[in-house]
């Protein structure tokens, strides 16, 4: 770790299917919370924020834009921690308990990459030397997805390239290709877990060490990545598809009109065969 500290901040899927497997509910957040007071309690140098992201809304957990003062604490406990624990815990039940409809059914994690991508340059223009921080983001989620969103990732993955912000990804069940692609252009890594019980151990062995200490570290190689991309029709990734010349937008068939720029495709004309001129 360097001496400067690092800066980690963890985006966290709470999206209503956690609903259907209650038992994984307990262990998915205590993971989760674990894993930032253990960075935190790592260096005294070390600061972290959680952003949470469901079908509704993405939500900072902490900080809070109030700046609440912490309290001491009689019990023993490290109040710095304490309090991190019940900012996580009052913003999770407040946000778990709204119950909206809304047509959106994917967790917006693009939307709250975009915020910690934003919190990440906020802090290092709050320095007073303007130096570059050692930050990094880590995105877990456990809900499936569809790949509605696929322009917002592409574009979030190449504003953190740009930036040299490395995007860190954790999935618990399928493999997700879109934040694989993430984790491969802005230089993160990508790891697919089986069970939740795995979660914390998972975290700290492979997520804690910033990106300057990995290289030193005998880290397993990257898997293939898989760069399909989504259709624009049905979101869906494809092998083949028709790509629009103007636009660069993919359907998986054979579309009369761009539904992005509005361009009219040509369609297949006979063959006209060519005149012979005469001598």
């Amino acid at each position: 770790m360097t001496g400067d500290g690092s800066v980690l901040v963890m985006v966290v899927d709470v999206h209503p299917q956690m609903a259907e497997q209650p038992e994984y509910i307990h262990s998915y957040l205590n993971s989760v919370i674990a894993f930032a007071n253990y960075h935190l309690a790592f260096s005294r140098m070390n600061k972290v924020a959680l952003i949470a992201a469901n079908h509704h809304e993405t939500r900072f957990l902490y900080p809070q834009p109030t700046g609440e003062k912490v309290d001491r604490q009689k019990d023993g406990r490290l109040e710095y921690l304490n309090h991190v624990d019940e900012s996580i815990a009052e913003e999770l039940k407040d946000m778990m308990c709204k119950t909206q409809s809304v047509k959106q059914t994917e967790s917006l994690l693009s939307g709250a990459i975009c915020r910690a991508l934003l919190y990440t340059k906020r802090l290092e223009e709050e320095e007073t030397i303007k130096k570059k921080l050692n930050s990094r983001i880590l995105v877990i989620k456990i809900s499936t997805d569809t790949g509605s969103q696929y322009l917002n990732y592409i574009n979030t993955y190449l504003s953190a390239q740009k930036i040299g912000a490395a995007i860190d990804v954790c999935v618990i069940g399928s493999d997700c290709g879109l934040l694989q692609q993430g984790a491969d252009i802005s230089g993160g890594y990508y790891c697919c877990l089986q069970d939740v019980s795995e979660l914390l151990q998972s975290l700290v062995m492979m997520y804690q060490p910033d990106i300057a200490t990995r290289k030193k570290l005998n880290a397993p190689p990257p898997e293939s990545v898989d760069y399909r991309a989504a259709c624009f029709c049905h979101h869906t990734l494809v092998d083949m598809g028709n790509v629009c010349s103007n636009c660069l937008s993919v359907y998986c068939r054979t579309v009369p009109l761009c539904s992005t720029c509005d361009v009219i495709f040509q369609t297949d004309r006979p063959v006209m065969k060519a005149l012979k001129r005469k001598k």
